[in-house]
């Protein structure tokens, strides 16, 4: 099993430095597979400034946040954070990892970052209203069952 990962691994990232050497070719792509089999649910092309966002309803505090990413080469680097109220798993102070500022906007905290995240998992439940928002596009996270996913670039050439 390990060998299996270490080689599905050294494909994503021979992927992504052949990817990043070729940067006049089209916008990379927002893969969504399920963690850990790798099963590929679907693969979203990214806009032209490389932004997507995940949304969620925070399962304490019962409140909006929203996760703010750019695609940097072939890394995710969260770029800010986006929500109503302070709690368990939330920011709560300027001393955040990659933290570059805070401020508050029309009710909502939004911390902003450059933290990069080696490997986006996201566990989805139908309870929490999962959603990627992608180039103008809503993504029901939750069309799928309950499960942990992964995000990663890829060339939107892969197969």
């Amino acid at each position: 099993m390990r060998g299996l990962l270490a080689g599905a691994l050294a494909v994503v990232l021979a992927a992504c430095g052949a990817f990043s050497s070729r940067s006049d070719q089209a916008n990379p792509c927002l893969a969504i597979s399920r963690f850990p089999s790798q099963l590929t649910l679907g693969y979203y092309p990214l806009p032209e400034d490389r932004i997507f966002s995940l949304s969620f309803i925070h399962s304490v505090s019962h409140t909006p946040v929203r996760d703010r990413y750019q695609a940097i080469d072939c890394r995710i680097v969260q770029t800010a954070e986006t929500f109503q109220t302070h709690g368990a798993g939330l920011p709560s102070g300027a001393d955040e990892p990659g933290a570059t500022g805070w401020e508050h906007h029309n009710g909502h905290f939004i911390i902003h970052l450059q933290r990069p995240i080696p490997r986006l998992i996201v566990r989805t439940d139908r309870n929490y209203c999962n959603r990627l928002h992608i180039g103008g596009r809503e993504i029901n996270l939750n069309a799928w069952e309950d499960q942990a996913l992964e995000l990663a670039i890829v060339p939107c050439t892969a197969p």
